[in-house]
């Protein structure tokens, strides 16, 4: 690791996040993107120099997303977006262990250990319903999963996370995407893509090409904008460099000087030039899947490739998609009604779209361009000689700034739970989190208490559960113990669901809408990147002490804190962290994604200046420089620029100067607005009910207790980095843990359990459910499964093709057909679940 590239890096990364403003008042107000190259003039006010109308940016990126002519194989974005803004297909969405460390997993179905511990009778290669029931099907892209499959991780009793593995997989439920091909050209006159035969080793149906499945499970785009980074591994940058994922990454740490956009002048003089957006974690997001191998496109294809491509004469915008005549956005844009006249398509085309959308000298130049070698080069013909339009070599600018702009506005505000929030401002005590019952399992049930309007002092005249129709005891209940010891507080003594999600930012403020995800802000909220979290362990090979029924959990003082992650960023113990590492893995330039990484690389570039205060007996750290903005409250380290003293560490005090971290296996912690519409859950997609997913909480995860598998491995897999277990299966001395504090076995009731699954399906909008406005959209064909034949001879499994149907404004309800509403049960093999995919 070279530490010099790390600093330059961090240093410009955190540069732009020290200065956001003091949190706003209630509401839920996306992040604003912040063009910073021009006087941190928000991109949707005007003269910002890079967006011209922020109408029509939604126009061109509500377009582009929905357009299945950007795919290579009739792949839009919605393709893996269109449930919610999730996917709920059941055919070919098997992928097996990519993620896996040292070496990926190419094959399909169980595994016969899990990290070390052996799985009685296992037997590799079988579906769940496979090793239980001899189920026949083939596992290849033919397949369609089965409830029996869930959980992917199936132990003998739900709620004890030790009991006997009864089956266990690496695989993954995600979405089928692109075929395994590489890109060859595009054809003279038509642009349309050619690529390569399809590769069928992995992927197949019979002995036929299929469609690759991603290596993690699609998370919705809905309320998507306020994440702070994007990806389960957080490797979509807050900083949008215009071109790529990672941000100032890209420009900084790589070095690659063909990467930058084009600029031109008043008198079309080109030059190259940069930008370097805040808040743009969703553009930095958008500019992957459209070059992604297995998402949308053959292997090779570059961005100005894929504009060239969109800007052809030969496509118009969704011209094989029917559009509703009520589309909230294609039927209202600033010019009116855009859709053509037959129903589909727009009338306007996308270069006519980035023309209205973006300034001129983004697009404007009259050549020919292509980088070499860092530098611009011009011709006075297009397309010639590998030169490209203006308008192409940006084009990655205008898709990502594009689609955010749009998906920002995929907002879900508007659920009963907001309207109870609001009516009843709630406080929860629980008598679990006083005194000598602190730590108590099982929790006891709390109490939830509505608040005066006007005082906002406690008013025990106010009846909770008869505020707000369908929000009843259950759902209260359920709230209460989501926050069990106070709504959005951390509270060490009682473990509580708002640890990761939490209800409120503040407990100043009471009334601030909630976004259930501390990986997510609001605009004008300020966000502090690393986190400091406590772990349940006490060091090197010593035993954790499960909970015993009726006792207080192990002490707090117990435990070792000061271990730092991505802020919103944890593990949890829902598989090995050798299965993926998530958030501990690196960019492409070898870099960690982790910035508490980064940060650590940082700290330990600086000497310690007084040995004596360098770690108090409460974990807060002394004699360093206090960075509230970098570190949240708890710890404060030091953080690039501190002071002028930066050198090695002093090698006497290392095991203090140098922190823990917890970074590999952490994921980044989904909101839960709209969750009883997304299922599978987690980043391996491994559960298919919600009950399934707070049947894993109550238990504590999936990990399994400190020497329960004998001295070689200790039977705990989450590993700690470099300070502590390698998250890589290692022989001997084996232990340290990376899951969260928080995540424990309180020894839910079956009570507590449908409590809380009855609470989280009031956060459904619906609006979401119904396809309303501003969730509305075109028609969508997608591939919903693949057959073992090749019909038409292209060397690709047939396609099973269903079509979701056009909507407008008004959603399903108001067209007619309730009947495709999504169902709001939180369960992937609800009946109705796959009605609006009408093959």
């Amino acid at each position: 690791m070279k530490a010099f590239k790390l600093k330059a890096v961090f240093a410009a990364v955190l540069s732009s996040w020290l200065s956001l403003p003091p949190p706003a008042s209630a509401s839920l107000t996306p992040p604003k993107p912040i063009n910073l190259d021009n006087n941190n003039i928000a991109l949707d006010e005007p003269n910002n120099g890079i967006v011209k109308s922020k109408e029509w940016a939604i126009v061109l990126g509500k377009a582009l997303f929905w357009d299945i002519q950007a795919g290579s194989d009739n792949q839009a974005c919605a393709s893996c977006h269109f449930s919610a803004g999730a996917d709920s297909r059941i055919r070919n969405q098997w992928s097996p262990g990519f993620n896996q460390m040292p070496t990926e997993d190419k094959t399909f179905g169980s595994i016969v250990s899990f990290d070390g511990e052996s799985i009685p009778g296992a037997v590799a290669g079988l579906t769940l319903s496979q090793a239980e029931h001899g189920n026949p099907n083939p596992l290849d892209a033919t397949y369609t999963l089965l409830e029996e499959d869930f959980p992917l991780h199936h132990i003998a009793d739900y709620k004890d996370r030790n009991s006997s593995i009864l089956y266990s997989t690496n695989d993954v439920v995600s979405s089928n995407g692109a075929y395994d091909s590489v890109f060859s050209k595009l054809k003279k006159k038509t642009d349309v893509e050619k690529c390569k035969k399809p590769d069928a080793n992995v992927f197949k149906a019979g002995k036929y090409a299929a469609r690759q499945v991603e290596p993690r499970n699609t998370p919705t785009t809905v309320n998507a904008v306020f994440n702070f980074a994007n990806f389960w591994d957080g490797r979509a940058n807050n900083l949008f460099n215009g071109v790529d994922a990672f941000g100032p990454r890209t420009l900084h740490a790589s070095g690659d000087p063909n990467k930058r956009l084009v600029v031109v002048d008043d008198a079309l003089n080109a030059a190259l030039g940069s930008v370097n957006i805040k808040n743009a974690s969703l553009a930095s997001q958008a500019v992957a899947p459209p070059l992604s191998q297995l998402e949308m496109s053959c292997n090779g294809k570059t961005f100005p490739d894929f504009g060239k491509k969109m800007l052809s004469t030969t496509i118009k915008p969704l011209q094989a998609q029917t559009i509703a005549s009520n589309d909230s956005v294609f039927g209202n844009t600033p010019d009116g009604n855009i859709i053509d006249s037959s129903g589909k398509g727009l009338n306007k085309s996308y270069a006519e779209l980035i023309q209205l959308a973006f300034e001129d000298k983004y697009w404007k130049g009259d050549k020919g361009y292509k980088i070499s070698n860092g530098q611009l080069l011009t011709d006075k013909k297009v397309d010639k000689k590998g030169y490209y339009s203006h308008m192409a070599m940006n084009f990655s600018l205008f898709w990502g700034l594009a689609i955010q702009m749009y998906e920002a506005t995929l907002v879900s505000d508007q659920s009963p739970f907001d309207t109870w929030f609001a009516e009843c401002r709630p406080v929860v005590t629980n008598p679990t989190s006083v005194g000598t019952n602190v730590n108590k399992v099982p929790i006891d049930n709390p109490t939830v208490q509505c608040r005066d309007p006007v005082t906002l002092a406690v008013s025990p005249s106010i009846d909770p559960t008869a505020l707000v129709p369908g929000f009843g005891a259950e759902e209260v209940l359920g709230f209460g113990l989501f926050n069990n010891g106070g709504v959005g507080i951390r509270d060490a003594g009682s473990p509580a669901c708002s640890g990761c999600h939490p209800v409120t930012p503040t407990t100043a403020n009471p009334l601030v809408f909630p976004l259930f995800s501390e990986a997510q802000f609001q605009n004008g909220q300020s966000f502090v990147p690393v986190e400091r979290s406590r772990i349940d362990d006490r060091g090197p090979g010593t035993p954790g002490n499960p909970p015993v029924l009726g006792t207080p959990l192990p002490s707090i003082a117990a435990s070792i804190e000061g271990a730092v992650h991505d802020r919103g960023f944890f593990n949890i113990g829902v598989m090995p962290s050798s299965f993926d590492l998530g958030n501990g893995g690196t960019d492409p330039y070898g870099q960690p994604l982790s910035l508490a990484r980064m940060f650590l690389v940082e700290e330990a570039g600086e000497a310690v200046t007084n040995p004596s205060g360098v770690l108090t007996s409460t974990g807060v750290q002394t004699n360093r420089c206090s960075t509230a903005t970098l570190v949240e409250a708890g710890g404060t380290p030091r953080f690039p620029g501190c002071t002028d003293n930066i050198g090695p560490p002093n090698p006497l005090l290392l095991d203090k100067s140098q922190e823990r971290e917890l970074v590999d296996g952490t994921f980044k912690t989904s909101h839960l607005r709209g969750v009883a519409l997304t299922p599978p859950y987690f980043h391996n997609g491994a559960y298919s009910t919600l009950r399934q997913v707070v049947e894993f909480y109550a238990r504590g995860g999936s990990r399994r207790d400190k020497s329960l598998a004998g001295s070689g491995n200790t039977g705990d897999t989450s590993g700690t980095g470099s300070l502590g277990k390698s998250a890589i299966p290692v022989t001997g001395a084996d232990f340290g843990t990376n899951v969260d504090f928080f995540i424990r076995d309180v020894k839910s009731t079956d009570e507590q359990i449908d409590a809380i699954v009855a609470f989280m399906k009031t956060l459904t909008d619906e609006r979401v459910r119904c396809d309303a406005a501003p969730f509305d959209h075109p028609e969508l064909p997608v591939a919903a499964g693949q057959t073992a034949s090749d019909t038409n001879k292209d060397k690709k499994a047939d396609d099973i093709i269903a079509t979701v149907p056009a909507v407008g404004a008004g959603g399903y309800t108001a067209a007619g057909s309730s009947d495709l509403c999504l169902p709001n049960t939180g369960d992937l093999f609800d009946p109705d679940l796959r009605n609006r995919l009408i093959e």
